[in-house]
């Protein structure tokens, strides 16, 4: 009698469902336990890095990730008053790191 390995994930987050996700692609049985009642978007993003993004290509996650998310322009810090702090390039952030930054609701 051949047994179906299984594994259990602690947390609905992203972390714990690509987790799960990757454990699922590789054979076993996954069962995700999350506190929260249901999982809805909360009205906050996450940007993910290129790292993660080819992460996400690995378990096969990545292009249907980069369909749902918004691709991270130009960016900064200001004061209260207005005045620039720092800067940032969607177009050097892309050279520096190897892709864009995305951003997804969460």
């Amino acid at each position: 009698m051949t047994r179906t390995r299984s594994a259990v994930v602690i947390g609905g987050g992203i972390g714990g469902l690509t987790a799960a996700a990757a454990l699922h692609r590789n054979g076993l049985r996954v069962t995700v336990l999350e506190r929260a009642p249901s999982l809805r978007p909360i009205g906050a993003a996450i940007s993910l890095s290129p790292n993660a993004l080819r992460a996400l290509d690995v378990i096969g996650l990545g292009d249907e990730v980069r369909d749902l998310a918004a691709w991270q322009g130009d960016g900064g810090l200001r004061t209260p008053g207005g005045r620039w702090l720092s800067r940032s390039s969607a177009e050097a952030a892309a050279a520096r790191f190897g892709g864009p930054l995305v951003l997804l609701h969460r």
